[in-house]
């Protein structure tokens, strides 16, 4: 049933949860939405077929409606309900329904609205930027109309059992509002093959674009996406090709392609890291200035205090008093890091602690095993997706990487989340993606570069030794945003709460590892701006550290990743990487204090 245990992406009970009588649940949202959608009035005496009257509409409008308690949504539920009830679970399901969508879509694809429109122009002048000047439009459309929902559903990983509900619900206004996203839904595994191979696809609706060097490999390209629709129960339709020289530029399509490239600049003001890894260096404070001397007493920085959002030491570096009571006060985290880049801890000021009804919270989840493997599942989830989108942003750059067996693998496995009942299957799901997933980036760096898979303590060559280093800033990264969010970081969720490690910092920075570190070391690695002279190998400790030119080159790339403005990251979020660390650190405060919390 809908109303069941079914993925954990949302961290929710199914498409509409089972208690739905919050006071600002699901309903109430849908609600809102069914107030603001009515773009002209309707006659009381005449309403369109599945849509609300003028005097429903009051109804719903008035000060002191209550959402339905619905308990379980079933055929017999939608079938007793009044005409407002049933709108309202139309609009909660659809509500779900595009979340679901969002979190599934692989990279090139986007939703049918006006920013989904603009990543799609963003994407094909990203292609062609990258020399693909050959280009293919066409429509895509499943060739049965009347299984569009079953294919939705298979794809999204809901039951076919829900194919009922939601044929029920259709009926609830016009136009139909589930329709649509399903409609778009169906499509999914073709988006998912077609991206897995690399192909320079993109596609919104179900308007399609393909982008190739030249006319062979756009042929190719056509051949291979007509044949996996017909395999998926679609069809290719309208098929156009042009080249698109430097004289007619884009915008001949009607893409401006200096508004979309402008878009991808970093957005707001920069947030101001310093990193400090010279080993002998002194950090202090003077004259409203943080000062950064070399061992020879040299001035190797100077900047403004107020402009510095945290501080990030890496091996032997001094920290004077002055430098440390100025931080802890103003609210400014100090990082330390070792030598070889692993986390050691943060300096934290007293006002940033837990909130005690949250840490309550916390402890009272460690005991709570149901709500624990759902949260577990969400992240780990989460972090599978991150992951299938580097693989597929790889491969599409390099015709020369396939990895359409491996994304598909893990596909399987984040499918396979929905039915686990314990933490250590979660883990074991997550284990096996991870392999994968190192095994493929593995066969993508330049053939110079060692690189077996993941090592660590010690990392054994200098990819290793570059994701260490990243992952230990980015668990820093989240340590500060889980203190400003009330949250205590030692009481994990997919790892155990342990006085050892920040376990729920490492919850929260697994969705993060691929999109941030690992993307910007492999882009890194395969620009070759990072080269084996960067790596430094410890005879006695045995592996591979960074060297201070390396760390350098990956911090700079790094916080320019971190600074840039993104969208879709999270469902109905945008802004910088930055940020959504921050924002995802506050919906897991929230998941973890309301049960009922989506």
């Amino acid at each position: 049933m809908l109303a069941g245990r079914t993925d954990n992406d949302d961290a929710c009970h199914g498409l509409v949860p089972e208690r739905s009588d919050q006071p600002r649940g699901p309903h109430t949202r849908a609600r809102r939405r069914l107030l603001t959608a009515h773009s002209a009035p309707t006659r009381a005496n005449t309403p369109t077929p599945g849509s609300l009257t003028d005097e429903q509409l009051r109804v719903l409008a008035a000060s002191d409606w209550a959402p339905p308690r619905i308990a379980a949504l079933d055929t017999n539920t939608i079938a007793t309900a009044d005409a407002i009830t049933r709108a309202l679970l139309a609009e909660s399901v659809r509500e779900t329904l595009e979340r679901r969508l969002a979190a599934e879509r692989p990279y090139g694809t986007y939703d049918d609205t006006r920013a989904g429109h603009d990543a799609f122009s963003r994407g094909v002048v990203k292609d062609y930027d990258h020399g693909n000047h050959h280009l293919a439009r066409a429509t895509i459309r499943l060739a049965d109309p009347g299984l569009v929902t079953h294919a939705a559903l298979s794809a999204l990983g809901l039951p076919d059992t829900d194919a009922t509900i939601i044929d029920e619900l259709a009926q609830a206004s016009d136009p139909n509002p589930i329709m649509r996203v399903l409609a778009d839904a169906a499509l999914l595994d073709l988006d998912r093959y077609a991206t897995g191979r690399g192909l320079r696809y993109s596609r919104v609706g179900t308007a399609l674009m393909l982008a190739a060097p030249n006319d062979q490999r756009l042929a190719d390209a056509i051949d291979t996406v007509a044949a996996a629709a017909i395999n998926t129960g679609a069809r290719l339709t309208d098929v156009t090709t042009q080249y698109i020289d430097e004289e007619k530029a884009l915008a001949s399509i009607g893409i401006d392609p200096w508004d979309t490239r402008s878009s991808d600049e970093p957005t707001g003001k920069a947030d101001r890291i310093l990193y400090v890894g010279r080993d002998g260096a002194r950090v202090h404070v003077k004259a409203g200035r943080v000062l950064v001397d070399a061992p020879g007493s040299l001035p190797a920085a100077s900047v403004p205090k107020n402009s510095v959002t945290r501080i990030v030491l890496s091996g032997n570096v001094g920290l004077s008093a002055g430098a440390r009571s100025w931080a802890m006060r103003g609210g400014v985290d100090v990082v330390c890091l070792s030598r070889r880049g692993s986390y050691q801890g943060t300096l934290i000021g007293a006002n940033r602690g837990a909130h005690a009804s949250r840490l309550l919270a916390q402890v009272a989840l460690t005991g709570d095993h149901a709500r624990r493997v759902r949260l577990a599942g969400a992240l780990i989830s989460a972090k599978i997706r991150g992951q299938i989108h580097v693989l597929t942003c790889i491969a599409r750059r390099d015709q020369a990487v396939h990895v359409a067996d491996t994304t598909a693998h893990m596909h399987a496995w984040r499918r396979s989340l929905a039915g686990v009942r314990t933490l250590d299957e979660i883990m074991g799901i997550e284990g096996a993606c991870s392999n994968a997933y190192f095994d493929a980036l593995a066969a993508c760096v330049p053939a110079d570069v060692t690189f077996n898979g993941r090592s660590r303590r010690p990392p054994r060559d200098l990819p290793n030794a570059a994701l260490s280093y990243g992952y230990a800033i980015l668990l820093s990264e989240c340590v500060g945003a889980l203190h400003a969010a009330g949250l205590e970081p030692s009481l994990g969720i997919a790892h155990a709460p342990t006085d050892k490690r920040p376990s729920l910092a490492l919850d929260l920075m697994e969705q993060f590892r691929p999109l941030l570190v690992d993307q910007t070391v492999m882009a890194l690695l395969r620009t070759r701006n990072l080269r084996l002279e960067h790596g430094v190998v410890e005879a006695e400790a045995g592996g591979v550290r960074l060297g201070a030119d390396g760390k350098k080159i990956l911090v700079d790339a790094y916080e320019a990743a971190c600074q840039r403005s993104v969208t879709g990251a999270l469902p109905g979020y945008s802004g910088s990487w930055r940020r959504h660390i921050a924002h995802s650190a506050q919906m897991l405060a929230r998941a973890i204090a309301e049960p009922d919390y989506q």
